[in-house]
């Protein structure tokens, strides 16, 4: 049997991409089970127990799923509207293509901060509201950071991914979404018909990679979380840096274990992403 030369040069450069998160994989499953660490005491599932049996952990847990899927779902939804809405040849459209892309390349503690100045309780918008009389003191102003619903970790999630789904938006619809458009019309289809039959289809299949790597960034997102996030229920990666930097050093351990967590959100959403392909290539 002759080995392919370029097809074994071709496999080294994603074993040596993937080498470094394997080797933190590593790591963490072994520090989570005691055998490395600040307080290695031999093979335990000591710290996975306690790790499950806290209500912070599910309460965390929840509530990270709660901003990833918000987060994710509003994002998606303004950038498919942006790509439906400036997708033209004209001057107009091609600077409203422009304009929705400009904060691609803005930091996320940046957008953190910016949205801290507009939504907090002395913040742009209650001065604004002061100003126009809606209420009498910018303390009157409803709380958007630091909420429980995390208002402004969403809006400040979805302002700065609205950039990054909108740009692969209008790379599918550029590339792909002409001709299945002028056939649906051209078999008699209106403008709803055609967005909901031949648009939209082609859209969230070209956009579902992105819409993954939105939410699994989302739910591991630590600087936007520790700027507009809560201080109960703690979001999962503040949990998570938490404990590892707790003085009590048999809690760090933990902290591997909610890594781990982590890791199982991210892991379920690219096997739903596998699911969903596999799902519609059987049907086409």
């Amino acid at each position: 049997m002759t080995v392919d030369k370029h097809s074994t040069v071709g496999l080294i450069l994603p074993a040596l991409i993937a080498l470094p998160p394997l080797i933190g994989l590593g790591y963490a499953v072994t520090a989570s089970l005691g055998l490395v660490g600040v307080a290695p005491g031999g093979s335990t599932s000591r710290y996975l127990r306690e790790v499950i049996a806290n209500h912070t952990t599910w309460a965390a847990l929840g509530w990270t799923l709660w901003i990833t899927i918000a987060s994710t779902f509003l994002a998606t939804l303004a950038a498919v509207f942006l790509a439906a809405t400036f997708r033209a040849e004209s001057k107009a459209d091609r600077f409203g293509r422009i304009v929705a892309v400009l904060p691609l390349p803005v930091p996320h503690v940046v957008a953190a901060l910016s949205s801290l100045l507009i939504l907090g309780q002395s913040g742009l918008l209650a001065r604004v509201a002061h100003s126009a009389g809606i209420i009498s003191t910018p303390a009157q102003m409803p709380p958007l950071v630091y909420d429980r619903l995390g208002v402004g970790l969403i809006f400040a999630l979805v302002w700065k991914e609205i950039p990054f789904l909108a740009l692969i938006a209008f790379t599918v619809l550029k590339n792909r979404g002409g001709m299945l458009e002028e056939t649906a019309r051209s078999l008699g289809a209106n403008g709803i018909h055609t967005f909901f039959y031949a648009t939209w289809p082609v859209l969230w299949r070209g956009m579902l990679p992105g819409i993954v790597a939105v939410a699994t960034f989302v739910a591991g997102s630590y600087e936007t979380a520790a700027l507009l996030a809560p201080s109960r229920p703690l979001a999962l990666p503040l949990l998570t840096m938490e404990r590892y930097t707790a003085t009590a050093m048999d809690l760090r351990p933990g902290a591997f274990v909610l890594a781990g967590f982590t890791l199982l959100l991210s892991l379920a959403a690219v096997a739903a992403y596998g699911a969903t392909i596999g799902r519609t290539d059987r049907l086409q």
